[in-house]
């Protein structure tokens, strides 16, 4: 993945998997599908690469088990490149 971080609106995510907003909530809670970022007060968004990623691995039939194993992989990936950049500004 690269740097630059492509925000998806939660609109733009249920147009590109058709599920419902209650479908996108449960992949989440279930460890399916990585949870959006919280933008503000009210907004919300989920990085575009993430989900990519996701639904890449849901063309090769990836199973349940491996998709979690892949979720957990992107969020900790968000978070080591949080850090790294959070570093990068502080010194």
């Amino acid at each position: 993945m690269k740097d630059d971080i492509s925000i998806l609106k939660p609109s733009e995510v249920l147009a590109l998997t058709t599920w419902s907003t209650s479908g996108l909530r449960r992949q989440v809670l279930e460890g399916l599908f990585p949870p959006a970022l919280s933008l503000g007060a009210r907004s919300t968004g989920y990085i575009a690469e993430e989900v990519q990623a996701v639904l890449t691995a849901r063309s090769i039939g990836m199973s349940d088990e491996e998709l979690k194993n892949l979720v957990g992989r992107l969020v900790d990936y968000r978070k080591s490149r949080a850090s790294r950049l959070l570093e990068a500004i502080a010194a």
